[in-house]
């Protein structure tokens, strides 16, 4: 039986998917932080709810056609971790990464964030 946690990874995924953007951002709280490492225009530290919108924005903006696959949603009463697959596609060129999400939840929504690509190099040319 999977965790809680775990099924609200699930359900930010698929609201995600679906564009339900309301539904998507609904999961995090008001005072969430992101934490973007590397060397791009969209790294850095992002508080509040307004923030991570912003730059959510951006980030679709800057990865082209973006399509992702989960493959993994491990979670405990305190944190959870999304192993995923994205592509992207932008000007004939194509981005593939494994990419890692680490949470931390505070009454059932996300609360911090961490958005590790596996080849933090490849998206920083990407988004340069």
């Amino acid at each position: 039986m999977a965790h809680p946690h775990a099924d609200t990874l699930r359900k930010i995924d698929e609201a995600m998917a679906g564009g339900d953007l309301a539904a998507f951002f609904g999961y995090y709280t008001d005072d969430v932080q992101i934490h973007v490492r590397g060397k791009n225009k969209l790294a850095g530290d992002y508080k509040g709810k307004d923030q991570l919108q912003a730059m959510f924005g951006r980030f679709m903006e800057a990865m082209g056609t973006f399509t992702f696959e989960n493959h993994a949603y491990l979670a405990d009463d305190e944190h959870g971790i999304i192993l995923q697959r994205s592509k992207s596609e932008r000007g004939g060129k194509t981005l593939e990464l494994e990419e890692v999400f680490v949470m931390h939840f505070r009454e059932g929504k996300v609360s911090e964030m961490w958005y590790v690509p596996v080849d933090q190099a490849a998206l920083d040319a990407w988004i340069a």
